[in-house]
């Protein structure tokens, strides 16, 4: 009996300490965007500025999740009753058709789209027009030309190109200033993105921050509108949050939403943005003392903002 005992104490902890195929969530670090942060050199970084911008007051904080990719069975077992972890299966955080430099990459080419995206949302909310940009020399267009008209037609935006993708047309251009006119073009092999033109100066600066992924665009996108617009919208409170933003200033679900809340709950943060498809999870998690707004579009963030700081009602999770 007592060999049976120790042989089933050794295979338990053997089990126990074997590796499984799942990851940890847990909370990770939370970075005010409104504020300057120092990299590894030692060196001072603001991480939203504007030429033209006015200062804030109180913090916005995005937030992260931090991901342990390697897990025993007794830290699964573990984490799994734990609140603020989360336990998932390996693939879904590293695909195996992927390698881990792959992987790298990709999050690293999304949270510079997610900081592009936030400047065109924040753009297109404080009112700026869109336009036509070409990114690649093609038929007479050079790149960074804006498209202007097509056959004396005004257009701002791709769905409108629609109706002479297959014919030859006669564009107008404005190039270093001034404005050019370009005869038989076929748009549909010409390389154009949507955007706005930006007179504030705005920039973020992220190269003291070790984040990947595009989770951050939401906040980004409010600093921005922060920054440059006399309206104090954080007006000394504690905020976070998080949401992936298209340029149109859509805001779409993110995952570890739960220990996002459980990071900024560390942080005392008041108010918490959560893009409305999290809400369900949001709510499971949210602590009393903070509030859980549910927002759809920048639009929304900025409204609750607004409201937030003047005492008002906000929609919530």
């Amino acid at each position: 009996m007592v060999l049976g005992a120790a042989l089933v104490a050794l295979l338990t902890w053997q089990a126990l300490s074997m590796d499984v195929a799942y990851v940890a969530m847990g909370p990770g670090p939370t970075q005010d965007v409104l504020t300057s942060t120092i990299d590894d050199n030692d060196v001072e970084h603001q991480i939203i500025t504007a030429e033209v911008g006015y200062e804030t007051t109180g913090e916005l904080r995005l937030t992260t999740v931090r991901v342990k990719s390697r897990v025993t069975l007794a830290q699964a077992l573990r984490y799994w009753m734990s609140n603020d972890q989360a336990v998932v299966p390996r693939n879904l955080i590293y695909p195996p058709d992927q390698t881990q430099e792959e992987i790298t990459a990709e999050q690293e080419a999304d949270w510079v789209e997610s900081q592009s995206n936030a400047e065109q949302a924040a753009l297109g909310y404080l009112g700026e027009p869109a336009e036509l940009l070409v990114t690649g020399d093609s038929q007479g267009l050079r790149t960074d030309d804006h498209l202007l008209t097509v056959d004396d037609t005004a257009v701002t935006g791709l769905e409108q190109l629609e109706d002479y993708a297959d014919s030859e047309t006669t564009v107008t251009v404005e190039r270093d200033g001034e404005e050019e006119t370009v005869e038989d073009v076929l748009l549909s092999d010409v390389e154009l993105e949507q955007t706005r033109r930006d007179p504030y100066g705005i920039e973020i600066d992220t190269e003291a921050l070790d984040i990947g992924g595009p989770s951050a665009g939401l906040i980004f996108a409010i600093g921005i509108v922060d920054r440059v617009t006399e309206e104090d919208l954080v007006a000394g409170h504690e905020i976070a949050g998080t949401g992936e933003i298209d340029p149109e200033g859509n805001v779409g679900p993110i995952g570890g939403i739960q220990q996002k809340i459980a990071a900024s709950d560390q942080e005392g943060v008041d108010l918490f943005l959560a893009p409305a498809a999290n809400c369900s999870d949001a709510v499971t998690v949210a602590p009393d003392d903070m509030t859980i707004v549910r927002v759809e579009t920048l639009a929304d963030a900025v409204r609750a903002l607004e409201s937030f700081a003047a005492g008002g009602d906000v929609q919530t999770c």
